[in-house]
């Protein structure tokens, strides 16, 4: 071989080599790094293994307890052996699903409320039945059958209405278009003029009583003198409150006939209050009948558990009145729940943890109705009801237990990404032993040219010596 063919060899083993030499570094950087990730996959496995999920103790069909991931979807489904829980944000207001806030919005009463949920009232007699319906009814309600139910309602509603306006703002028009007129001065001005003309016909009719006790008048003058002093005395009666006052100037209107006579009788506002006050009184004398001493033993709930179950809800979002609330048609208590949320296992364990909402629970006790106007005695405030915050780690209804879905999860994702650097390490491995070969193979090469050159030399060296 040549001088020059053996430099231009040489060189060319030596790049070869470099080149082998970087390729092998790149190889042992990349399984140092697949080291670094198999470290960062064992961790990745350890934490999950550590993993908990929050359960909640519910019940089957046979009263046996079971375990359910939690969720605000588990803690709303009703049951009537589950313990009542609702999850509040930081503002105070309860967060409920969609379903429950529409049926709360659609509802004015609390009655109304639970009907949503097929919770009817059962009345201890058709006759408190058919009352109770007239009194919750409107006079144009009518049943399924498009008969009218009779209801009064709105008659009570419009009694109570004028009643209202002419307290408050001093004056109401009544059905002739006489304007009526109420402040303390006009009512302590009337009831002493009531009072002077009670006096004046007391007088009068002892007057002609010892008249006729002289036998100089006869029994009828007697009687005419009776009636204007019954008159009287019940007008006076009409001054003995001012709400009682108000009521009187609403009861009555005048009526003049063709000759001129003025007289009064009872306005229609009030003979149609009249038939509210009649349908409550055959109500309540049922009642008595009956052996009822309260309100709530009239009547008994289709379902008491899920009454009680919805009650306590209603009372969460309203406040304490049966009937829809300023804070209630506010939407004030309550914001709605997002769906995904809702079915969320991972977002209440997290947001419970981290203070974003926080858990409350309803009291065991039966509520019991305070009638707030025995006019109106389905109005009630709803007494014995509390929420009280408590706390997942305090209530025997949670526990945390190792979240097996999550593990074996991990599981699968651990083995998969082992494979993977494993293979890949093979791979690398391989490379590395066929780059050790070659360099072998290059250097016993490198070095047997290294040595033909140097004997090369050495003969050009004799031959110009000789």
């Amino acid at each position: 071989m040549g001088l020059s063919a053996s430099q231009a060899r040489l060189l060319t083993i030596t790049a070869r080599l470099t080149s082998n030499e970087y390729e092998s570094q790149q190889i042992s950087n990349a399984k140092m790094r697949l080291a670094t990730q198999s470290e960062e996959v064992s961790r990745e496995y350890i934490a999950a293994l550590n993993t908990t999920q929050l359960q909640m103790m519910t019940y089957d069909a046979q009263g046996s307890p079971i375990t359910t991931p939690l969720t605000a979807n588990c803690l709303y489904q009703y049951s009537d052996l589950k313990n009542q829980y609702a999850l509040t944000n930081t503002s105070g207001q309860v967060l409920i699903a969609n379903g429950d806030a529409e049926n709360f919005r659609n509802s004015e009463t609390l009655d109304e409320f639970l009907e949503c949920y097929g919770i009817t009232k059962e009345f201890k007699s058709a006759t408190l039945a058919d009352c109770a319906l007239k009194l919750s009814s409107t006079s144009d309600e009518t049943d399924e059958d498009g008969n009218l139910i009779g209801g009064v309602s709105d008659y009570y509603d419009a009694w109570m209405a004028a009643i209202d306006e002419l307290q408050s703002t001093g004056t109401y028009e009544n059905e002739n278009g006489e304007l009526l007129v109420a402040d303390d001065v006009t009512y302590q001005t009337e009831k002493s003029m009531a009072f002077l003309n009670y006096n004046n016909a007391m007088a009068a009719y002892d007057d002609i009583l010892i008249k006729y006790n002289a036998n100089l008048v006869d029994e009828g003058t007697v009687t005419s003198y009776l009636d204007k002093l019954s008159d009287a005395k019940a007008t006076y009666s009409n001054y003995t409150t001012y709400d009682q006052w108000v009521k009187s100037k609403l009861a009555y209107v005048e009526e003049t006939d063709e000759d001129g006579n003025t007289t009064k009788k009872f306005s229609e506002l009030y003979k149609q209050a009249e038939k509210y006050y009649e349908v409550l009184g055959e109500y309540n004398a049922e009642a008595e009948h009956l052996g009822c001493n309260s309100l709530e033993e009239t009547f008994a709930y289709s379902d008491e558990s899920k009454a009680r179950w919805y009650t306590n809800l209603w009372y969460r979002l309203n406040g304490s009145s049966s009937a829809k609330s300023a804070q209630g048609k506010n939407g004030a208590n309550y914001a709605i729940l997002d769906n995904k949320l809702a079915g969320s296992t991972q977002w209440v364990q997290d947001a419970l943890k981290q203070g974003a909402i926080s858990l409350e629970v309803a009291s065991y006790q039966t509520s019991t109705n305070e009638i707030k106007d025995f006019d109106n005695p389905f109005n009630v405030n709803l007494r014995g009801i509390s929420w009280k915050s408590a706390s997942v780690s305090n209530c025997s209804d949670f526990k945390e237990v190792d979240n097996e879905a999550a593990v074996a999860r991990a599981e699968a994702e651990y083995t998969r990404k082992n494979n993977e650097i494993t293979a890949k390490d093979t791979k690398y491995q391989n490379q590395i032993k066929n780059l050790d070969t070659e360099h072998n193979a290059l250097q016993t090469e490198y070095e047997a040219v290294q040595t033909a050159m140097s004997k090369n030399i050495d003969r050009s060296f004799k031959t110009f010596n000789g």
